[in-house]
């Protein structure tokens, strides 16, 4: 997603993932070089209430020697909202003005007070009967609030990203493809599930049932992942899925991933950053760590050039 894309031809090698929340920061280092792969080179995450977090990432930041280094920050889950809509028949150069007052019915806040961006969906999705566009909204305040962390911090800030396209990236290094790869996360309070083929997202659904509702039975949450995936089979018209990718958790993953094996007609897997980063000493980090940092290293995988 292009939101508030900045290029600078003196940036510092390689590119930052930093995902703020409520309760602490991650933040990610990772270099690209041509014809090797991606270079994990940090990879943290820090319990800090929000009104500490910039005197923390300006400490990481000289601690680790990244002064100006360019910074593709991660919205939090609670800071934007997310509609798939109907295109109207307008040109691409036009597409975001249009989409502003298709969503302007669906926010509580006025136009003027948030910053919307969208993507397209391919062309073949839903067997070509609709052009569909997810819509990305969020408030300008936060928009403020980064610009000013990133700044006092002494870094660039190059992009904001949303999850979605986080773990599209995720999905690029795992190897999607020409095949429909999905990846799923659950949190306490939800669940997201995106399907990919190569570059292009098809599918970005919700999972209502967190794992705090779920509990020990974890048979309603299985039960709406199936669907998800039944309704990409069906409707989306891009064939079965290849594997589904459970990311890493931040408690029970081994139980959770063993349930949802025995009830899901999906090749389910486990992605671990040890494999994804393979003989990197900055991967060996327990799942809980993982899971805390995984959407900032889908954020600093990004490429702008693709």
């Amino acid at each position: 997603m292009g939101l508030f894309s900045r290029k600078s031809d003196d940036r510092a090698p390689g590119l930052l993932g930093l995902e703020s929340s409520p309760h602490g920061l991650s933040l990610v280092h990772i270099l690209r070089q041509v014809d090797a792969a991606p270079q994990l080179r940090l990879c943290q995450y820090h319990v800090a209430e929000p009104a500490g977090q910039g005197e923390l990432l300006k400490r990481l930041v000289a601690e680790h020697r990244l002064e100006g280094a360019a910074v593709n920050v991660l919205l939090h889950p609670s800071e934007y909202q997310m509609f798939l809509l109907e295109a109207p028949e307008v040109a691409a150069a036009e597409l975001r003005d249009a989409m502003c007052w298709r969503v302007k019915d669906l926010i509580n806040e006025p136009l003027e007070e948030v910053i919307v961006d969208c993507f397209s969906l391919p062309e073949d999705a839903y067997r070509g009967r609709n052009r569909m566009v997810y819509c990305i909204v969020f408030g300008k305040q936060r928009m403020q609030h980064y610009l000013a962390l990133i700044r006092q911090a002494g870094l660039r800030l190059q992009s904001i990203d949303v999850t979605e396209m986080a773990f599209r990236n995720l999905g690029l290094l795992v190897g999607a493809g020409s095949a429909n790869l999905a990846l799923l996360r659950l949190r306490t309070s939800e669940g997201l599930i995106c399907v990919q083929n190569g570059a292009d997202i098809y599918m970005a659904r919700r999972i209502e049932n967190g794992l705090a509702r779920a509990a020990q039975d974890l048979s309603g949450m299985t039960l709406e992942i199936q669907r998800s995936l039944d309704y990409f089979e069906s409707q989306l018209g891009k064939g079965y899925i290849s594997r589904l990718l459970l990311l890493p958790m931040k408690q029970n993953g081994e139980a959770t991933f063993q349930a949802l094996a025995a009830g899901l007609a999906v090749n389910l897997q486990r992605l671990d950053l040890r494999e994804l980063f393979a003989g990197q000493a900055e991967a060996d980090l327990p799942e809980s760590t993982q899971a805390f940092c995984i959407g900032a290293v889908g954020a600093a995988l990004r490429q702008d050039a693709r």
